[in-house]
């Protein structure tokens, strides 16, 4: 949290201690090179789906750092003199504004980048068809009904990701020469490993060179 001496969190011990013991799990959940599926929930709203200790899960997520994602809420939630415009921000905000405080729990672990957005997507489809009103807001994500596979994740979530995840979860880049027609499979590895794949496609272009999306 933000080091303001007037925020609720330096203010509220009782609140202070609840927040700590969410960073607490969050840390204990963490593993380096793994990601995390998980679960907001709000303990000020009735739970009308099912039997949750931490309260109505209003929002499935995932990071491969749910430490630092947990604190980044509460710090944007938290230190916010208004209502964030960020939806979940948002939500946060109000739950802290009735006097709760958002919990977290995880739901799955897995192994890369693309499995992990995968787990997310199926773990939406399955709290909505059981009931759960979930602020996702990705069009897959808004309906149950079937799970999805690797193959099915649409490429506009697999662009904005990194050549070290892109490696790690098995996707390659096809690239066409428009010109002599010749196609190869780039080597991400030639490329620092926080480049995003939009920004590899992005200078392949201005190559006239067309990239396009394998997933192994």
């Amino acid at each position: 949290m933000a080091g303001k001496a007037f925020t609720r969190y330096y203010r509220d011990l009782a609140f202070r201690e609840a927040v700590d013991q969410q960073f607490a799990c969050a840390d204990a959940a963490t593993v380096a090179g793994k990601w995390i599926t998980y679960a907001i929930h709000d303990p000020t709203l009735p739970v009308s789906v099912a039997d949750r200790a931490e309260g109505a899960i209003i929002y499935v997520g995932q990071s491969k750092e749910f430490g630092k994602r947990v604190r980044k809420r509460f710090r944007n939630a938290g230190t916010a003199v208004g209502r964030p415009k960020d939806r979940i921000d948002g939500a946060c905000y109000d739950i802290m504004a009735r006097g709760g405080v958002p919990k977290f729990s995880v739901l799955e672990t897995t192994d890369n980048a693309l499995d992990s957005l995968v787990s997310e997507t199926n773990w939406t489809k399955r709290l909505r068809a059981a009931g759960h009103r979930l602020l996702n807001q990705w069009t897959e994500q808004k309906f149950g009904g079937r799970v999805i596979d690797r193959q099915a994740v649409p490429h506009n979530w697999i662009w904005p990701l990194t050549a070290a995840d892109a490696i790690g979860s098995g996707i390659d880049l096809s690239v066409n020469d428009l010109e002599s027609g010749d196609q190869v499979v780039a080597d991400l590895k030639m490329f620092p490993p926080n480049t995003r794949l939009r920004e590899i496609r992005d200078l392949l272009k201005a190559q006239k060179r067309k990239s396009t999306i394998v997933v192994r």
